[in-house]
């Protein structure tokens, strides 16, 4: 499973039928579930979904050049990647083969603990990391470990947006490993640290520690 999803994603399969599956079946499948099966009027109304979808994808689409890595896929999240630039590179990276349905043209079914195993060192210029702590990478050692997966394929200063619930974990920005690597900066005239009235969900911005200054 490793091995061919590495290929799939450095060397996007030549077989008609791959092809396809992935540009004609798959989006079909896509908007059939999205029309007629699957609601998803309840996540894309909550106030954490609509301020990244309303404030940091728009600010994110301006970007023009670089590779952008987003763990976990789901029925509200397959539009995002349609809307950025061609010089952008987005990768999807999902635990579940299931929701290969949902990821990007360049998928990855993986676990993000192992994902330094399919990205080259120093290759993402930005990681967005929403619902994932809390949400199956729930105890400490486990965060310890992404932040340390992710410091690897991540460029100097490369942007880590880290979506967390208050009410599921304690908070992820405050362990060793994450003070050690990163250090928390805003973007584009976002907040450092977006919190909602209406929700327990908390965006923060971090940035990865140039390493020539990781202790």
């Amino acid at each position: 499973m490793m091995q061919a999803s590495i290929n799939q994603l450095q060397n996007p399969p030549a077989d008609i039928s791959a092809l396809i599956r992935r540009q004609l079946i798959m989006p079909v499948k896509r908007w059939l579930l999205l029309h007629y099966y699957i609601d998803t009027s309840y996540f894309t109304r909550q106030p954490d979904r609509v301020w990244l979808e309303k404030q940091l994808l728009p600010k994110l689409r301006r970007i023009k050049q670089g590779r952008i890595l987003m763990v976990g896929c789901a029925p509200y999240t397959c539009d995002y990647p349609k809307h950025f630039n061609k010089g952008v590179e987005i990768i999807t990276v999902d635990i579940d083969e299931r929701n290969d349905i949902w990821g990007a043209d360049k998928h990855l079914t993986a676990d993000i603990l192992k994902i330094d195993q399919y990205l080259e060192p120093a290759s993402c210029d930005i990681v967005l990391l929403n619902g994932v702590f809390g949400h199956g990478v729930d105890a400490k050692e486990a965060q310890e470990a992404t932040y340390n997966v992710l410091h690897r394929i991540m460029k100097p200063d490369g942007l880590l947006l880290v979506g967390w619930n208050h009410d599921l974990i304690q908070d992820p920005t405050g362990l060793p490993t994450c003070e050690r690597l990163y250090y928390k900066d805003s973007y584009e005239n976002l907040p450092q640290r977006m919190t909602f009235a209406e929700s327990t969900h908390i965006f923060d911005f971090l940035r990865a520690r140039p390493v020539m200054t990781v202790a």
